[in-house]
């Protein structure tokens, strides 16, 4: 069904991809400060960026399913996860910058603040009292 060689593929430039914007956003005023003021458009330039790579190499039913598949898995995580006193304080902590968690790591790397998130859990939080 799924060619390991193409989904290898796939990986490989999409962390290229991603290491280079990373690497180009800690070196380049230009870049750092356009992640900074448009972070949500860096992620999707990222990812057409790696898009287009994939499809040069002639792989984009694998790119569209190494990058589909995990979204749609860390979607389901999110919206089954219980929220606990634990999760709370752990949440808590880490916005204290007492403790980082991988996904934060992650999402600082991409550029994503966490006031930017904040603001939309602020949002939804609201929309689910009304």
């Amino acid at each position: 069904f799924l060619n390991p060689l193409g989904m290898f593929t796939a990986m490989v430039v999409v962390s290229a991809v991603f290491l280079g914007s990373v690497w180009a956003g800690e070196n380049r005023a230009v870049i750092k400060n356009f992640k900074r003021q448009n972070p949500t458009v860096f992620v999707i330039a990222v990812m057409v960026a790696s898009y287009m790579l994939i499809s040069l190499l002639g792989s984009v039913m694998t790119f569209m399913t190494a990058i589909t598949l995990p979204l749609t898995l860390i979607a389901a995580h999110a919206s089954f996860r219980l929220r606990n006193m634990k999760n709370k304080l752990e949440n808590k902590m880490e916005g204290a910058g007492l403790k980082r968690s991988p996904m934060g790591i992650f999402l600082e790397a991409l550029g994503q603040q966490e006031e930017n998130l904040q603001k939309i859990q602020t949002f939804l939080e609201g929309k689910v009292k009304e």
